[in-house]
């Protein structure tokens, strides 16, 4: 196999399930030769086995492996003719470690790093393990960010919103391209995705947690965006956040206050508006758009808070 493809936007399927036990590695790793130059798979444990969907899109090659226990080495290719490319690894399930600089880098899921091509790096998983894996045009990505090489090999955090939302993105191109892309669309979504890439490198490196004033000036925003969203929850925050439930409340215990009762204090405060604004709507209209499902939830809420009825307060004002 020459480690090249021929172009295709239809999402391939492979799998050990078919192969003899003792035929598995091998057809793995004509596999993974052919999809990546240089790269080769060493099994942890005598049961391997593994499943991968691959696709080719536009200029990128993506692939979605899934196996028990490994330890994967890429080495640079010896061939002149070979793109310097960069490697986007994002772990979906398990754990991970990658060595490459005299770098160790542990991934959790969510977690991202960025590898050369050019230069030998390994991949290592103590159990099963899931990993999204997109090489790229290196210059395509440096034309966009030039502390491109600052990243390789360092721990990008999925706490990070760019990191959270280049995750959701591939996630929904992997659902989405079983339609059948063709080659105008690949090309388009590659260059998306080349963008959300490039600047998710833009991201600090540092693993720690963010400062609590920094997340609560995130969750004010997020907050006020979704005010009009019942379904947005202390919960749904967090996780929207990308941190602990006690996290946030923490966070909004220095505020002195509760997830809970900033939501609501803010949802009052505009319908409070919306009464005074948009005459031509009800109360039961005005409740549903400021995020309460339950309009005599509202009216109880808002009386507590304004001391009068929300009929009364309209006509006051």
């Amino acid at each position: 196999m020459d480690g090249r493809r021929e172009t295709t936007t239809m999402i391939e399927q492979f799998s050990t399930n078919r192969v003899c036990a003792d035929e598995r590695l091998t057809y793995w790793n004509e596999l993974m030769a052919e999809t990546y130059s240089g790269l080769v798979v060493d099994p942890r444990h005598p049961q391997f086995r593994a499943q991968m969907s691959r696709w080719y899109l536009g200029d990128l090659t993506m692939i979605c492996p899934k196996s028990s226990a490994v330890s994967v080495l890429r080495k640079p290719s010896r061939s002149r003719l070979s793109e310097d490319m960069v490697i986007l690894h994002i772990v979906q399930s398990g754990l991970c470690s990658l060595r490459q600089r005299n770098a160790l880098v542990t991934l959790k899921p969510g977690d991202m790093v960025v590898c050369s091509s050019v230069e030998e790096y390994c991949l290592e998983t103590d159990g099963d393990h899931q990993v999204l894996v997109v090489e790229l045009p290196r210059q395509a990505i440096a034309d966009r960010n030039p502390h491109l090489d600052d990243r390789i090999a360092t721990l990008i955090s999925g706490e990070h919103a760019a990191t959270r939302l280049l995750y959701s993105y591939l996630l929904s191109l992997w659902r989405e391209g079983a339609a059948n892309f063709d080659e105008a669309m690949a090309d388009a979504y590659a260059r998306i995705l080349k963008e959300m890439f490039a600047r998710s490198l833009d991201v600090s490196s540092e693993t720690g947690t963010m400062s609590r004033s920094a997340l609560v000036k995130r969750m004010q925003g997020i907050v006020e965006a979704r005010l009009d969203d019942c379904a947005l929850t202390p919960a749904s925050l967090a996780s929207e956040l990308g941190v602990s439930l006690r996290t946030l409340q923490n966070a909004t215990a220095e505020m002195g206050t509760t997830p809970t009762a900033y939501i609501t204090d803010r949802r009052l405060t505009m319908s409070s508006q919306r009464l005074v604004i948009d005459q031509h709507l009800s109360v039961t209209q005005i409740a549903y758009a400021c995020g309460f499902s339950d309009s005599a939830y509202f009216s109880r809420r808002f009386h507590a808070r304004f001391g009068v009825s929300p009929k009364q307060y309209r006509a006051r004002h």
